[in-house]
């Protein structure tokens, strides 16, 4: 009897710790959100519809809104959409959607409260700082006999007021840790595209390719029959985690011609989840300056040369700068530089020259020349110096010059007195 006792509560016991673990509690949380709609303007139809946003708030756990907002109360379900938002508020940005699946009605199981039929919003989390991207399907759920201040929406059009509230359900989430990728050349990349469904039921997956104008696709999964279709050389999926979540995509060796947008979609009827991956190519440039130092004479005109090689995208900037020996004065940005165009190399990056033309004097004995380049990879200017000695004509030189100069003008003095002799004997009146 005892050992029936003791076994019947093991086994309520066991039940609700696997119910337990099946569900996630809804922590406390709350999260400012903008409610956008899109109102089409019939004096303005030509220009498309327009973007209404409306104060919302995203609430979990016992929390209660006590400010005018639109409010989403997440109710108990098996995904959390709270596991995104371990940042602080002031780096997320949260949107809220109506969402259509324009007719196509697919039974979804239920969890707890009867569900509205058909009543379907999305909630997208974006990190400030692109490090993660998350989409939550919510399904619109009936409230309890206790709760009937809730607002119930008739249909995907029925309006919405600025300070209703909706018990929602998350069922359906797809996200990505990678929404924006810089890499360098020659690197294997892993997108990250994952997904959670509230119930087991078939999928499909697609990865597309577009980049200014250039439109291909990648790779394909119907879950429904296990067929796999690959499109694109070099692009690597992980079949044996397919079936639990992670849609995410491997590329192998990135080039010039693999930057740009990536779109993976994970469709699970009627719901159609998308997140966009940029990849970016960021090479930074490689420096060097001729000659390393320079040691002239004064008067002699010299040419200095900065490459600027090897980098991605084409923006670069070049500056020249002077700076007095000493360090006393701030350095002046040297004009008149010339500039030879982009030379493309082999592997999409580019080289660019720049030259700057002086004449050595006294004033530039112990000065630096430096060649300062920016680029988009860069957090700082790369800088190289050239230092720069200069040494007096040797005064035995400035003499003979001196005494050359001398002569030069007593000869033109002496011929100068010739001249006017001769011009004032010539104009003497005879005595006959």
């Amino acid at each position: 009897m005892y050992w029936k006792i003791f076994l019947l509560h093991f086994s309520i016991l066991a039940a609700a710790i696997v119910q337990a673990q099946s569900r996630h509690t809804v922590p406390n949380r709350k999260l400012d959100c903008m409610f956008v709609e899109e109102k089409q303007n019939e004096e303005l139809q030509a220009l498309g519809p327009t973007a209404i946003k409306r104060k919302a708030l995203l609430l979990s756990g016992d929390l209660s809104g006590n400010e005018k907002a639109i409010i989403f109360k997440l109710q108990e379900s098996s995904l959390d959409i709270i596991q995104y938002v371990g940042e602080q508020p002031d780096k997320l940005e949260c949107e809220i959607r109506r969402y259509s699946t324009h007719g196509i009605h697919v039974p979804w199981p239920q969890q707890g409260k009867e569900a509205i039929m058909d009543i379907w919003f999305t909630v997208t989390i974006k990190h400030l700082n692109s490090r993660f991207t998350a989409t939550s399907f919510v399904r619109q759920i009936e409230a309890p006999d206790s709760q009937h201040s809730e607002a119930k929406v008739a249909d995907e059009n029925s309006p919405i007021g600025d300070a209703d509230i909706l018990l929602v359900q998350v069922s359906y989430i797809v996200h990505t840790s990678t929404p924006l990728i810089r890499t360098k050349l020659r690197q294997d990349l892993v997108l990250d595209c994952g997904y959670k469904i509230d119930h087991s039921t078939d999928f499909n997956i697609d990865w597309r390719y577009q980049h200014k104008g250039t439109k291909r696709k990648l790779f394909s999964y119907n879950g429904r029959h296990e067929r796999v279709e690959h499109f694109e050389k070099g692009v690597e999926v992980f079949m044996d985690q397919i079936k639990n979540g992670n849609a995410s995509i491997r590329i192998k060796n990135i080039g010039i011609n693999n930057e740009g947008s990536y779109i993976c979609s994970v469709y699970v009827p009627p719901l159609f989840g998308t997140h966009t991956i940029e990849v970016e190519i960021m090479e930074s440039p490689i420096v060097s300056v001729s000659p390393d130092s320079l040691s002239v004479k004064e008067g002699d005109e010299q040419k200095l040369m900065c490459e600027t090689g090897r980098y991605y995208p084409l923006d670069v900037t070049v500056k020249w700068l002077r700076e007095q020996g000493g360090g006393h004065m701030l350095p002046v940005y040297m004009p008149n530089v010339i500039f030879s165009p982009h030379r493309r190399n082999t592997d999409g990056t580019y080289n660019m020259s720049s030259f700057l033309r002086f004449v050595a004097s006294l004033r530039d004995n112990g000065a630096t020349y430096t060649c300062r380049v920016e680029h988009v990879s860069l957090e700082k200017p790369i800088k190289r110096y050239i230092q720069v000695k200069v040494e007096a004509q040797p005064q035995i030189f400035l003499f003979i010059l001196t005494l050359v100069t001398i002569l030069v003008f007593c000869t033109f003095l002496v011929m100068l007195l010739i001249w006017i002799k001769n011009i004032t004997e010539r104009n003497k009146k005879k005595p006959y």
